[in-house]
């Protein structure tokens, strides 16, 4: 299998500021209204963990991306945060341009405009109000047509719930990005999902602080994960299953300081548990990963861990992976820039939910990633301290194209 390089980080990176980006405003379907019951349904309760499920197969030029965030605001907060672009510049850290410009059918405009490395993103969006929620049309400029759905709805045990449906084509924008997405058959999912996943955070961060001078984000230090999170198990059971059909569903777990604690993305796989889970017991198996050039595998008291190094640019990927105690395929990075990093697959058979017989002829493989993209090098520190958010976006992309990965691997090896 071809291993494309991960300039994808690069798309995102360039993709995820433009958070309010969207497509055309339409009234929500009944299949929208089914999956947005489906999403709060499935929306772990611990009010830390957000939920995101990423169209896949994609299709061509128009990208799909849904999520869920549990948030200490009311459903009018948040409502406002979304319609007033005075809260904008609070939202948005590289913004330099919110300009309500005139009305388009009744539906407020707002000329916009992003500083991003390299050059600027502008365009004019529309903010159209529904009962539930706001539509962002994106109606000229950079990533337009597109949409960014945002609904919310209250939470029985205080606070709301917010969903985001974002569908536009990354690759309508500048020549540069679009040559980065080319680089990579699932650039233009990842780049949408990281996107998606800052602008949900972003307006739930916003409506919970409302008042700050600036855009409220995490300033504690980074550290390495203490604790193998998110639990994944909840991938694999029935209320996800709707939710998984529609291509990969994901968590991301943050951390009482509100960076990233771990991120898990599970594929369905047409191939059995137990088949399944031994082939990713083997490091050999992260050739899949893309830009993960030279697997070594060496010996250790818990299993086999390996030195790796990458043909990356810009970011530095080398690093030793030890092993971890336990009945469950885990590694922890021990040497390298990346050190404390974190790897693991858990695979369950697609009968049963995670608890299920092994009887399957399916399975479900979630991969767990901690990967620390912060300590990749100066361009990754970089843009997560200009976008902190950027942190967990990010590695929910990076999660997803790995995990995408290893299953064309597995189903190009079948």
């Amino acid at each position: 299998m071809a291993r494309a390089p991960r300039a994808w980080i690069s798309v995102i990176v360039l993709a995820a500021v433009v958070s309010p980006s969207a497509s055309a405003a339409s009234p929500p379907s009944d299949d929208d209204a089914r999956l947005d019951a489906a999403l709060i349904a499935a929306l772990p309760a611990d009010g830390v963990t957000d939920l995101v499920v990423i169209a896949q197969p994609s299709t061509p030029d128009a990208p799909r991306s849904w999520g869920a965030t549990r948030v200490a605001a009311s459903p009018a907060a948040i409502k406002d945060v979304v319609l007033d672009p005075a809260h904008y510049a609070a939202l948005i850290p590289s913004l330099i341009k919110s300009e309500l410009e005139r009305s388009n059918g009744g539906a407020p405009v707002v000329d916009w405009e992003l500083e991003v490395p390299l050059f600027n993103l502008s365009g004019r969006l529309a903010l159209h109000n529904r009962p539930d929620g706001v539509t962002i049309e994106l109606l000229e400029g950079d990533f337009a047509p597109g949409r960014m759905a945002f609904t919310v709805a209250p939470d029985g045990r205080g606070g709301s719930t917010l969903l985001v449906d974002a569908a536009f084509d990354v690759k309508r924008s500048s020549w540069f990005l679009r040559r980065l997405i080319k680089r990579s058959p699932v650039g233009e999912p990842a780049a949408l999902a990281s996107a998606a996943y800052v602008a949900l955070r972003a307006v739930a961060l916003r409506a919970e602080h409302p008042n700050a001078r600036e855009a409220w984000r995490p300033r504690a230090p980074r550290e390495a994960p203490a604790s193998w999170l998110p639990d994944p198990r909840p991938l694999a059971g029935d209320p996800l299953a709707p939710l998984r059909a529609r291509g990969v569903a994901a968590l991301v777990a943050r951390a009482p300081a509100d960076h990233l604690a771990g991120v898990a993305a599970a594929v369905t796989l047409n191939a059995p548990a137990a088949a399944v889970a031994a082939a990713l017991r083997a490091p050999m198996s992260w050739r899949a990963f893309p830009g993960w050039e030279t697997i070594q595998v060496r010996p250790g008291p818990n299993g086999p861990g390996a030195d790796v190094q990458d043909n990356l640019p810009l970011v530095d990927f080398d690093a030793s992976w030890t092993a971890q105690p336990g009945s469950a395929a885990r590694w922890v990075a021990t040497a390298g820039a990346t050190r404390g990093a974190r790897l693991g697959w858990d695979v369950y058979p697609s009968g049963g939910g995670a608890g299920g017989a092994g009887g399957s002829r399916g399975s479900i493989a979630a991969l767990t990633l901690a990967p620390r993209l912060e300590a990749t090098g100066s361009i990754a520190r970089r843009f997560i301290a200009a976008e902190p958010l950027l942190e967990e976006g990010l590695s929910l992309a990076l999660a997803f194209v790995d995990a995408a990965a290893v299953k064309a691997a597995i189903v190009t090896s079948r």
